[in-house]
């Protein structure tokens, strides 16, 4: 299953790039209305706003063929009535992303199965790693958007994010918007390079370190509970508290054992009771190891 998964999304990758080169000419055909559009997103060209772009180049080290491009990357959807942002770039890249890992992670580990290559590359391109892209390159300061909240939300991610030095592994809220402004600028990149995918990925492959690696990648934490709750026969059960208190309590053998709060996304709540509980239980498991060898030393003593 994991397999067809795999092939499956290889392939509408493909085929949504093939689609985008026989459009290539037709893209170019529509320059001066994409150019009237992005006028009325933004209202009057500023210095400032050229400048901003000018130094989101620098960050990328690419100069844009076709600014614009550049522009549609970096503006939200709220920012205008006009139907023009980042969206349709957000999804060329998305696409890319993927294919482009697909291809790296398929020739750097050769003897990896494809279950296995599916979680590396989905630690690579899910929103929290993108949206750490974004703060570490400092992306987000260039958004137009008029979301009133986002600033918070942004600070609140960037302080979170300091406990977790690679990856949260769900425990963090973050920001999508982030994560989508990296994948606008791949896309964005990936067209104004007449559709190059190796360009892309020259570009972007510094930007996106530290890519996660087969040694760096680490479980999920409800999965790391179940199993390890498996291999000692304990049966795990979460309790859903979340609409009563915004929390999640969790059981193992119908002892408590631990709890996650969160009010904003429940499944953040969900992951927290997970990571509360593996705390709690590998402690009590070690300290039941340790028990279990005095017990063991003790009884050779006396024998």
């Amino acid at each position: 299953m994991e397999s067809q998964q795999e092939e499956s999304a290889a392939a509408a990758a493909l085929d949504m790039i093939k689609v985008l080169e026989i459009t290539s000419e037709g893209h170019k055909g529509t320059k001066e209305s994409s150019d009237d559009r992005s006028e009325v997103a933004s209202g009057k060209q500023t210095t400032d706003w050229l400048t901003d772009l000018d130094e989101v180049e620098e960050i990328l080290h690419y100069k844009f063929k076709n600014k614009k491009l550049l522009e549609e990357a970096l503006t939200h959807a709220s920012f205008s009535d006009q139907c023009f942002s980042y969206e349709r770039l957000e999804y060329v890249g998305d696409s890319v992303l993927n294919l482009l890992f697909t291809k790296e992670q398929y020739l750097l580990y050769p003897d990896l199965p494809p279950g296995a290559l599916t979680r590396l590359r989905s630690a690579n391109v899910n929103t929290e790693k993108l949206a750490r892209v974004a703060i570490k390159h400092k992306l987000h300061r260039y958004l137009r958007h008029k979301m009133p909240l986002l600033e918070e939300q942004i600070r609140e991610f960037s302080q979170a994010i300091l406990d977790y030095p690679l990856h949260s592994n769900g425990l963090v809220d973050t920001p999508k918007a982030l994560a989508d402004i990296v994948e606008a600028a791949i896309g964005a990149v990936f067209i104004d390079s007449n559709f190059s995918i190796d360009f892309v990925w020259k570009i972007f492959k510094d930007l996106l370190e530290p890519i996660i690696s087969q040694e760096t990648l680490k479980v999920h934490p409800v999965t790391e509970l179940y199993e390890v709750c498996q291999k000692r026969n304990l049966k795990v059960k979460f309790v859903d508290l979340w609409k009563e208190n915004m929390a999640f309590d969790v059981f193992i053998d119908d002892q408590f054992v631990g709890r996650g709060i969160y009010g904003l996304k429940k499944e953040i709540a969900h992951n927290r009771a997970a990571e509360n509980a593996l705390n709690n239980i590998r402690k009590i498991l070690s300290e039941k190891d340790c028990s279990d060898v005095d017990e063991q030393n003790i009884y050779r003593v006396e024998n």
